[in-house]
């Protein structure tokens, strides 16, 4: 296999030979998908619709994002079967895709050289998440400037407001 193939950086988690391991999940509005705290390893893209990712603390939910066509959620607990981090429900009508361990594995005895792409596409979407994530702490530590991403910046600030709000933080 070619290393410029296997890193090629074009590819996404929809190609068209991927689209039959995946299963077609359709939801109404409110419909979750899945809970936090819950144990279970499917990975989500979303296909169209709108999915809120719900935290619940204290008795109160907070939307911590709201994800769109060609998001993704669930990768995790995909990898590393722990409890889910979120509550993800579907704010209207929903299309998902769902890839389970299970359709992987298949995919690896199917088409070897696409699961390897496919692993390779998903840990660089993990990577991502990852650095925006390092971002975002730079930026509420002050270690950081964050004037350039508004979106960024937004959340920082509010982290920063929400943490001068907690008594009980330390």
């Amino acid at each position: 296999m070619e290393k410029n193939k296997l890193f090629n950086q074009g590819r996404s988690l929809l190609e068209p030979e991927m689209l039959p391991f995946y299963e077609v999940v359709e939801l109404s509005g409110g419909d979750a998908m899945m809970f936090q705290g819950e144990l279970t390893t499917d990975f989500f893209i979303v296909k169209s619709g709108k999915m809120q990712v719900i935290e619940s603390s204290g008795g109160k939910a907070v939307v911590l994002d709201t994800l769109g066509a060609g998001d993704s959620f669930g990768e995790m607990s995909f990898f590393d079967e722990g409890g889910r981090s979120a509550t993800v429900r579907s704010s209207g009508k929903s299309v998902l895709c769902r890839l389970t361990r299970e359709h992987l594995a298949d995919m690896a005895r199917m088409q070897p050289q696409l699961a390897m792409e496919y692993l390779v596409i998903l840990g660089k979407l993990i990577s991502g998440k990852l650095r925006r994530i390092d971002k975002m702490i730079a930026g509420i530590t002050g270690d950081q400037k964050v004037k350039k991403d508004p979106d960024l910046k937004k959340l920082v600030f509010n982290i920063k407001r929400a943490m001068k709000s907690r008594k009980d933080i330390f």
